[in-house]
């Protein structure tokens, strides 16, 4: 049979390419959104009395709570013996982007907060996943499932390195919350690649995709600039997080980088169960290697198929953009000479 023919080369639809053999790797964009969905409610549904931390940092946000001359710790005993202590949900509490609780360790924040979203309204999660929606496709198609996936976390703890950074730089230590650094990271690199592809602002207005990317960028540059020269950034928006997000899409896209060949592909649950058990004795029997047949009659040489089958099957794990020149023009020759 022809390349064009084996079963990794077949897309079921424009979005399916670079695919993985787990399902919920098939189509990595709905699995982001239905894990952003799923931890939103769990934000909603599982919920106790407000902690001291969170009462401590609403107190320093200057929310109508307390006086501010008052002792927080016998205010809060005092409100929580009244049963007067909001509830905020639990999640947060360990999953939510603070400086000072990074910096004491708790490194695992710095991928969580991408995951979670404030609870105050609705718009805040269908807005991000909206845009991951629109944009993280086509993305997820060009450059592969799992490359996606890994480019899509690694820009959550870009952007969230880059915010503490940020506040320590200008002294504020605000939790954040939201999957926007990353999403701000889909959306330029959606735009580097497609500039001109045009968006409808309410649906009837079009917009160059790459437009939106740079009204968007001023939007969030201009508070910073304010918090430069000491102003007050009057919202409690983590634009430095949307900045590191920019940046690090850019970064990756005029590097090339591909993030996916850094991670190790042998780790597996079969792996680790296996090398527990321990090894098992085999009868060896020496591989038989067959001829493949293209539809003309050609015959493949062997060690020709298998090369093939190495390069499509890495197409099928990282996208095409992860082959490298040789690669390509070996595919393409190949074609050529044994097509259908």
């Amino acid at each position: 049979m022809g390349v064009e023919n084996r079963d990794y080369m077949r897309e079921e639809s424009s979005y399916r390419y670079g695919g993985s053999s787990h399902p919920w790797m098939q189509n990595i964009v709905k699995t982001l959104i239905i894990v952003n969905v799923i931890v939103f409610v769990g934000q909603l549904v599982i919920k106790s009395p407000m902690s001291f931390d969170e009462f401590k940092t609403r107190f320093e946000m200057n929310a109508p709570i307390v006086p501010q001359n008052a002792n927080l710790e016998e205010v809060y005993q005092q409100l929580r013996q009244q049963n007067r202590l909001p509830d905020t949900p639990v999640l947060n509490r360990w999953m939510t982007l603070e400086t000072t609780k990074v910096l004491q360790g708790q490194i695992w924040r710095l991928t969580t907060y991408d995951f979670l979203h404030s609870t105050e309204t609705i718009w805040h999660i269908v807005f991000n996943m909206w845009l991951l929606f629109l944009a993280g496709r086509q993305v997820a198609a060009k450059y592969g499932q799992y490359e996606f996936l890994w480019f899509y976390l690694t820009a959550g703890v870009f952007s969230a390195v880059f915010y503490i950074i940020w506040g320590l730089i200008n002294g504020e230590n605000v939790a954040a919350v939201g999957a926007s650094g990353a999403v701000s990271a889909v959306l330029v690199l959606y735009a580097m690649n497609w500039p001109h592809h045009r968006w409808y602002i309410y649906g009837i207005i079009p917009v160059p995709v790459i437009l939106l990317v740079v009204i968007s960028a001023g939007m969030d540059f201009l508070p910073m600039l304010k918090q430069l020269t000491g102003g007050n950034r009057g919202d409690h928006i983590a634009h430095s997080a949307h900045i590191g997000g920019m940046l690090f899409g850019f970064l990756y896209y005029r590097r090339a980088w591909q993030i996916s060949s850094l991670i190790p592909k042998g780790i597996s649950k079969n792996n680790v169960f296996r090398r527990m058990r321990g090894p098992k004795l085999k009868v060896h029997q020496p591989p038989v290697q067959e001829e493949t047949t293209s539809s003309l009659g050609t015959t493949i040489p062997p060690h020709i198929a298998e090369k093939v089958d190495k390069i499509l099957q890495k197409i099928s794990e990282s996208g095409e953009a992860s082959l490298t020149h040789e690669e390509r023009e070996f595919l393409a020759e190949s074609s050529r000479r044994y097509r259908r």
